[in-house]
């Protein structure tokens, strides 16, 4: 049975796999975007760490891009990835947060603004 996503599109196949040697994880989903192009979405990062970097690549098919998810994951295992259970959903969560919150955390390169105090 076809799983569904928050904005109700088809996400036909998840592929989630890791590589212990260098500690990244690799999330591969066929769905659809909003304009109902299919695509191949990938998620990839560290394991570690909250890093990690999203694309979405669009298809003209849903054909195309099953076997362009095929030719990722083919490729992921080549280099080592192996399947594996999510264990730590949190780290694939984001957490809302108010403009003051974001400016006041260490990681904001961004210069307070008189606007905001």
């Amino acid at each position: 049975m076809p799983k569904y996503t928050n904005n109700h599109k088809m996400v036909l196949k998840m592929i989630y796999m890791t590589n212990s040697k260098t500690l990244r994880f690799y999330w591969l989903n066929l769905q659809q975007d909003l304009f109902d192009n299919w695509c191949v979405h990938k998620i990839y990062g560290g394991l570690t760490n909250h890093r990690g970097r999203e694309i979405w690549i669009p298809y003209t098919t849903k054909a195309e891009a099953s076997l362009a998810l095929t030719d990722a994951e083919y490729s992921k295992r080549q280099r080592g990835y192996v399947y594996s259970d999510i264990t730590d959903v949190e780290h694939f969560a984001l957490k809302p947060q108010t403009i003051k919150e974001v400016l006041e955390s260490k990681t904001c390169k961004v210069k307070k603004l008189d606007m905001f105090e």
